[in-house]
């Protein structure tokens, strides 16, 4: 397993499990945007791997969305790496 911030990647054969652990509801913030970006795009580009399985942890939420606190505090969702 590889931990990249809040993001937990296991590689099993030819599939990918990337679990986020963020908090009480996993929201996600643009530095956990662009880490899940760079994780989804070394994913497209191994041609070993097939399948990518995004969970989460928690016992409420698997992700709400956009991190609203971040929001809040003036971090704009579509920031310098785009929206999602």
């Amino acid at each position: 397993m590889t931990e990249t911030g809040p993001l937990h990647v296991t590689r099993r054969g030819r599939v990918l499990e990337v679990r986020i652990e963020r908090g009480k509801a996993n929201a996600i913030d643009a530095a956990t945007s662009r880490i899940m970006g760079d994780i989804f795009a070394s994913f497209r580009d191994d041609p070993e791997l097939r399948v990518a399985i995004l969970t989460g942890t928690g016992e409420k939420f698997f992700c709400p969305g956009w991190d609203l606190k971040a929001a809040a505090a003036g971090e704009a969702p579509d920031s310098d790496y785009g929206i999602g």
